[in-house]
């Protein structure tokens, strides 16, 4: 039974919600455990001070300031999503690994099973971006998108990017270079499902 982080804040108290995203923001910044930390840990650096602005404004009730601080909310829960999609991907469930992230462990596995990835799509765009797809996989809380430049093998390092969505587009990368893409589905109970990899020489 393998260990995993809790991933859902939706029902957090912003100060709850605050404290737990600066800790993992602390933990997981320059930590060699996570040398390839998803967009999602700088995002959230830099928009933990509008949050923590938008709580106070919001305390005078006027509704405009309620919305926004809504709004800086559910980015924070999105974020705080990706990363524990990533941490619980990356440690594997070594529970010293997953403590390490700041993020709080919520329990063990059960036997519920997510299904299969059957098909990948991997469509290319303009120079230098890349779109991985896959069909929404029932059961499944985020999707890691991955890529790497090397064939893949037991000691490949993949790039990864956190998502809610079963679709990413990745942009920047090196064009005419080759890349292997893949997809990796996380159940609810911190299961991992692999679609097939697929490989494109980027425009």
């Amino acid at each position: 039974m393998k260990r995993i982080v809790l991933s859902s804040y939706k029902q957090d108290r912003d100060s709850d919600l605050t404290t737990t995203s600066k800790r993992i923001v602390e933990k997981m910044e320059n930590n060699p455990n996570f040398p390839n930390p998803p967009a999602a840990l700088a995002t959230l650096k830099q928009l933990l001070p509008e949050y923590h602005n938008a709580v106070a404004n919001a305390k005078g009730r006027d509704k405009e300031m309620v919305a926004v601080k809504r709004a800086k909310k559910a980015a924070v829960v999105t974020l705080l999503t990706e990363l524990a999609a990533y941490v619980t991907l990356t440690c594997n469930g070594d529970e010293a690994l997953l403590l390490n992230s700041g993020f709080e462990i919520s329990g063990e596995n059960g036997e519920k099973r997510v299904p299969v990835i059957q098909k990948l799509l991997v469509e290319l765009g303009p120079p230098g971006e890349v779109t991985t797809r896959v069909k929404r996989v029932a059961g499944a809380r985020a999707y890691m998108h991955q890529y790497t430049t090397e064939p893949p093998g037991s000691d490949t390092v993949w790039i990864s990017e956190g998502s809610t969505n079963a679709y990413y587009t990745f942009r920047g990368l090196k064009s005419t270079v080759r890349y292997w893409f893949r997809v990796v589905a996380l159940g609810p109970a911190g299961q991992t499902v692999y679609s097939p990899v697929d490989v494109r020489v980027v425009q």
